[in-house]
């Protein structure tokens, strides 16, 4: 019976040890990959109206600066491309003839 009752005691006290800790609301988050005073985001409504237009690297740039986005991609039909989405990124979607079929942040 004493085996039995220090076996329960046993357990207890090393189950007791498992459950202690932060709970997941307390926990601490990550900092945030943005500085303060970062706030470059991409506006695509400025942009809108070089929909249809042949894609060269010049039209490339003056959509990154008239967007205010930091950087921009160039998507082609069927291309592969990572899902990630940045806020202050320009995608360039073209279409089989390499005219600007979409333009979207992200």
């Amino acid at each position: 019976m004493i085996k039995h009752l220090a076996l329960g005691l046993w357990l207890a006290a090393s189950m007791a040890g498992c459950a202690s800790g932060p709970a997941a609301e307390d926990a601490p988050r990550p900092p945030s990959m943005r500085g303060p005073g970062d706030n470059e985001q991409c506006d695509v409504s400025a942009v809108q109206t070089y929909i249809g237009q042949n894609h060269s690297d010049a039209l490339r740039q003056v959509l990154t600066a008239q967007s205010g986005a930091e950087s921009a991609r160039v998507l082609e039909p069927g291309q592969p491309f990572t899902l990630d989405y940045r806020q202050e990124r320009l995608n360039i979607y073209l279409d089989e003839d390499g005219r600007i079929s979409d333009l979207r942040c992200g």
